[in-house]
């Protein structure tokens, strides 16, 4: 599962922004914008979130919007569609495999610093960044 969502972070960035996403080797100090989405692939049930810095989520609304100084609900919203992106061309992803795969509506969840986790994606755009986390949704 973590091989889909590491090839979709770097296709979404690549692809639908023109951005691409390097290794990024330490965990940010910062707060990010974080968002939700659940998922299952048939068997278990999980959670992605996607946690960013608000420069490099500025850098997204200029590219989508042409925003270069978007407001708190664009951010957030933004932090939300971010999630359903990079969720849903997993999906995609899955699909052209015949690999069971559903998922649901993202949600922000807030302004946080990124935890330290097992299943952690981290990546670096334009020197700031951006972290996918898988976790097994037990309830």
């Amino acid at each position: 599962m973590i091989n889909l969502f590491r090839r979709s972070v770097e296709e979404v960035f690549s692809q639908n922004f023109g951005l691409y996403p390097q290794p990024c080797e330490t965990y940010p100090e910062a707060d990010g914008y974080v968002a939700q989405i659940p998922f299952s692939d048939g068997n278990d049930e999980y959670i992605a979130r996607i946690w960013i810095e608000k420069p490099t989520l500025k850098d997204l609304a200029n590219i989508l919007l042409f925003d270069e100084d978007p407001d708190e609900e664009t951010l957030e919203d933004l932090t939300a569609e971010l999630a359903n992106f990079i969720v849903g061309h997993a999906k995609m992803l899955a699909s052209d495999r015949n690999l069971p795969y559903c998922m649901k509506t993202p949600t922000f969840v807030g302004l946080q610093p990124l935890p330290y986790a097992d299943k952690t994606l981290l990546y670096k755009v334009n020197d700031r960044c951006i972290a996918l986390q898988l976790k097994e949704n037990n309830g």
